[in-house]
């Protein structure tokens, strides 16, 4: 089944052979109904539109799914904070003209209910989400990302901690994250009650 729907993806989103498909059973379908009503429009006057109607949708539907999805796992999770987002269109594809959809997200959350640092994650489209976790230190106005490596341990990306941005100042020093902290370690709690003893 996965298979099949990877197929379909492939057809109808990354070519244009699925668009090309759809239009002509459209024009086959009405043309059979044209020899037995036939007052209705030649097949040429839909098949065309749906045709330059799907080739400008189908192929931008990812786009929107990822943002929906994404939207979607962080809803209602008061401990996230979304830091920054970019929205992302193509030129072609021009139903992003009208609204471009998701193409970025930056969100944070502590990092533990109990010690300091956060926890930021970047979704982009079309790649796979960059964790890693921050340190900021409000004392001195430095801050140190440590990343996964390829074994999925954290290390640090600087030796020594840099000077933090103005960004970065504004979204670790002068935010006040007690109500995600808080909200954070309820989280934890029930996770732990809800744990299989």
């Amino acid at each position: 089944m996965e298979l099949l729907a990877s197929a379909l993806t492939w057809l109808f989103v990354k070519t244009i052979y699925g668009v090309v498909g759809v239009a002509a059973v459209v024009y086959v379908a009405l043309s059979a109904l044209r020899k037995t009503f036939p007052r209705l429009p030649g097949p040429a006057f839909i098949a065309a539109p749906v045709f330059l109607i799907g080739l400008f949708t189908i192929p931008s539907l990812p786009r929107y799914q990822f943002e929906r999805d994404t939207l979607a796992k962080i809803e209602g999770k008061e401990w996230i904070r979304v830091m920054n987002r970019t929205n992302w269109g193509s030129l072609t594809e021009p139903l992003t003209w009208l609204r471009a959809p998701l193409g970025s997200i930056t969100i944070d959350m502590p990092n533990s209910p109990i010690e300091g640092g956060f926890r930021q994650v970047t979704m982009r489209y079309e790649e796979e989400p960059a964790v890693s976790i921050v340190e900021p230190d409000c004392t001195t106005y430095t801050i140190l990302y440590s990343r996964p490596d390829q074994a999925g341990v954290f290390r640090y990306v600087t030796a020594h901690p840099a000077k933090m941005r103005d960004d970065e100042k504004k979204w670790y020093c002068q935010y006040d994250w007690s109500k995600e902290k808080e909200a954070f370690r309820r989280e934890a709690l029930r996770q732990m009650k809800e744990a299989p003893k």
